[in-house]
């Protein structure tokens, strides 16, 4: 297979897992969806900066989006068991929800034996959602609030902690919240 195969191959798997079209992707690049469409097809050859700009907006590397590997690799998928709403109760499904990572990268955060976050991991700022990032070389859980001047505030521990415009640079980005798992009760069988 040769790497414009690859590359088409994987546009189309990526696409498809996240229930986009073409016209959708080809904003993302500010193309049009033909020209964008000729990037799956093969027929046109994608930039390592488009290909940079479309790994950043799946939330995977750039090695991922060029590996061999991708369609190929088992997906990580976690499957639940689906109840929704019906009338004034609820009722349970016949498909089970399901969550797939398609970037294999999923962190579980064990704050005690009752709570648990899971992050996925992301590189870009996204706000109003907690973030898992590293700041001054070490590790934060926080939704981070920025002015219109650059700088920007978070709490840990109750304790505000302020980032310059400077210091928002040197920011590391890690992963978003994916979910929160708060027991009621242990089971020691769950993580």
């Amino acid at each position: 297979m040769t790497f414009k195969e690859i590359i088409s191959r994987n546009l189309i798997h990526l696409r498809n897992m996240k229930n986009l079209s073409p016209t959708q992707l080809g904003a993302v690049l500010n193309i049009t969806r033909q020209a964008y469409s000729n990037y799956e097809k093969g027929t046109r050859d994608i930039s390592a900066e488009s290909l940079k700009v479309l790994a950043n907006y799946y939330g995977v590397t750039l090695d991922l989006i060029t590996s061999s590997t991708l369609v190929d690799s088992s997906q990580p998928v976690i499957t639940f068991q689906s109840i929704a709403p019906k009338d004034d109760s609820y009722e349970f499904k016949t498909l089970p929800l399901t969550v797939t990572n398609i970037n294999s990268s999923l962190m579980a955060v064990k704050y005690n034996e009752l709570l648990i976050k899971i992050f996925e991991t992301n590189t870009s700022y996204i706000p109003d959602i907690e973030l898992l990032f590293e700041f001054k070389d070490k590790l934060y859980i926080a939704k981070i609030d920025y002015l219109p001047n650059g700088d920007g505030i978070f709490y840990h521990n109750g304790k505000p902690i302020h980032i310059t415009k400077q210091q928002n640079k040197s920011l590391v980005y890690i992963g978003t919240l994916l979910a929160t798992i708060n027991k009621e009760y242990e089971n020691d069988n769950f993580f």
